[in-house]
């Protein structure tokens, strides 16, 4: 019988996901603005920031280093896209 061996691709994203997204920035939260979210979107987050062990991550480190990421890869895009729609007045 074959010892099936760990993937290191998979191994290293998954460290990967984990430095980018499960990192505790602000521990006990910011004051900042209420966010609604679906249903099954918040059930989900919420199990993920559960599974972090050692140090419980909120929800909120979650999200923000979510949203850093994504503004992060797509700042450009999003900067181009609202230039393109909202030209300046002069």
């Amino acid at each position: 019988m074959k010892k099936k061996q760990k993937n290191p691709y998979n191994q290293s994203r998954r460290e990967l996901y984990e430095h980018l997204f499960l990192n505790n920035r602000f521990p006990l939260g910011q004051k900042g603005k209420v966010v609604y979210i679906r249903p099954e979107f918040h059930e989900r987050l919420l199990r993920i920031v559960q599974l972090t062990k050692e140090e419980k991550i909120t929800l909120y480190s979650y999200l923000d280093n979510v949203l850093d990421l994504h503004f992060k890869e797509y700042g450009l895009d999003i900067t181009d896209f609202h230039n393109q729609r909202y030209k300046p007045i002069l």
